[in-house]
């Protein structure tokens, strides 16, 4: 089935729907689940956890996130009995990136070597990338669908359509967490270095021409970037 087709098809359909359809029509083991355990990361969670509780969730540990992300992390995980697998660059290229500072004059390099590049090491695994995408976050985002091909895999993106009303809604509804640093002013939380306070993502990379970290375009797209 084109993407096109199956778009349409799970377009009417309400996000629990949406993930339970993926799980009947995939195996599960071709299923991947990544989360940032963001702001806005609790809905998706959750919804797993009432789909198909002990998914594997995939969590990338750039080692520069905040406290108060790992924090909400492990909040999530004691209430919605999530199982995390931790994805990391190798050791070296971290440690480089730490001691080069590649944060303050390659921001694009930093998110490769401590993002796109450790998925991309595990992606061809799998057939499905279920991520939690939103589309009031930004103009790309606004764009997507709840399907797209992307680099080799169909990417899932099944809260794409909620609104910013709706998701806070459903937090309160579900009682769920509120990461700490939302309180504060960031209504998007990355990495430290890269993050200020500030509404939807306007707090990520502040004065820089960057807007994504490109995880979700994948190394052609960050390397062309690099080279440009």
């Amino acid at each position: 089935m084109k993407v096109k087709e199956i778009n349409k098809s799970y377009q009417p359909l309400s996000f629990q729907e949406r993930l339970e359809r993926l799980f009947r029509e995939f195996p599960e083991d071709k299923i991947l689940v990544t989360s940032s355990f963001g702001t806005t990361s609790m809905a998706l969670l959750h919804l797993l956890s009432k789909v198909k509780p002990g998914h594997p969730v995939h969590f990338i540990d750039t080692s520069y996130h905040f406290p108060e992300t790992l924090e909400y992390r492990d909040k999530l995980v004691d209430q919605l009995g999530l199982k995390v697998v931790e994805v990391k660059a190798e050791d070296k290229k971290n440690r480089f990136t730490k001691e080069n500072q590649t944060w303050r004059f390659n921001q694009d390099l930093c998110c490769f070597i401590n993002k796109v590049e450790p998925l991309d090491k595990i992606k061809h695994n799998y057939q499905v990338w279920v991520s939690g995408l939103l589309g009031f976050q930004n103009i790309h985002r606004k764009s997507l669908n709840v399907f797209e091909h992307k680099n080799g895999i169909l990417k899932f993106h099944p809260l794409i359509d909620i609104s910013r009303e709706d998701l806070n809604l459903y937090r309160k509804l579900f009682e769920l967490p509120t990461h700490e640093l939302l309180h504060q002013g960031y209504d998007s939380v990355g990495c430290t270095h890269c993050t200020k306070k500030g509404s939807g993502r306007t707090g990520r990379w502040i004065d820089i021409d960057k807007t994504e970290c490109g995880l979700h375009q994948g190394q052609g797209w960050i390397k062309n970037r690099m080279a440009g």
